[in-house]
């Protein structure tokens, strides 16, 4: 299995976590089943139409390295799939999603989670937002939110050895795959679900996206979702009333298992309870 590690050469962020990992482990090296290779492009990863364009025509997966711009206006550590359910802003199709890395997305979040408190940062899942739309399977795993961040050296040290840490844990299956719904940019419920619960949400649809989300966009997100998906996740108040309505009734129809995220949570602390 190849995994393509990508950055840019205009990412302040790539770039420091390109050096970092680059230091470590060397521009080529195996984890696992796994031979990974760095790989720098010389332009927006964003805009890109294919594999071919970063040199990552041969890779099974593709790992983008990157800064995370704009909310919450904190130090953060971000993790989502590229791809518009809507109009595309910032690169990408129309409509279209990238195929995504449910576990190894949770891996980072999870890893990352360990350090980022230990030195000022929050951990957030993202939605599935910019491009690009590829046909290999693709994620972000990003420093945000300004240049600060990017550069500084605790954040992307630890952000380096999560990228590392999470490729030695991945393993497609070990994790139940979703998809989820609603809420904001940064949804704290669906991080929660990332970090303390079996599912792993690859393809997110936020509230400013829901009225794009209909049976066609439903039925996309479930097939590029990366693994077998028989789930999806809504966060009942963070979507319109109409807006839930429709896309739950698409979810059933499409035979999906539509559960709740507050009754997930729920259930996760008191299991954990249950271990104490």
């Amino acid at each position: 299995m190849k995994v393509a590690l990508v950055y840019s050469a205009r990412d302040l962020a790539g770039i420091g976590m390109a050096e970092k990992i680059r230091d470590l482990q060397g521009d080529q090296f195996r984890i696992g089943n796994s031979s990974v290779e760095l790989i720098k492009y010389e332009r927006e990863v964003l805009y890109v139409k294919d594999e071919e364009q970063l040199g990552a025509e041969d890779a099974d997966f593709i790992v983008v390295l990157s800064r995370h711009s704009g909310t919450p206006n904190v130090p953060i550590f971000t993790a989502h799939v590229p791809g518009n359910f809507g109009q595309a802003k910032f690169g990408g199709e129309h409509f279209t999603l990238g195929v995504a890395i449910p576990s190894l997305m949770k891996e980072y979040l999870k890893a990352v989670s360990k350090i980022a408190p230990k030195i000022g940062y929050e951990v957030g899942f993202e939605p599935t937002h910019h491009g690009p739309t590829l046909d290999t399977p693709l994620a972000f795993l990003e420093i945000g939110c300004d240049e600060v961040a990017w550069k500084d050296p605790k954040g992307v040290e630890a952000a380096s050895y999560s990228v590392i840490e999470a490729l030695e844990n991945w393993k497609p299956g070990k994790y139940v795959p979703a998809i989820a719904f609603g809420g904001p940019h940064i949804n704290n419920h669906f991080t929660a679900v990332e970090l303390y619960t079996k599912f792993a949400i690859g393809h997110a649809a936020r509230k400013l996206d829901a009225g794009w989300v209909d049976l066609p966009m439903i039925k996309q997100a479930l097939e590029r979702n990366g693994e077998v998906t028989e789930y999806a996740i809504v966060d009942n108040k963070g979507l319109r009333g109409e807006e839930r309505a429709r896309i739950e009734e698409a979810l059933r129809e499409l035979g999906v298992n539509v559960i709740r995220v507050k009754k997930i949570l729920r259930e996760s602390r008191e299991k954990a309870k249950e271990e104490v």
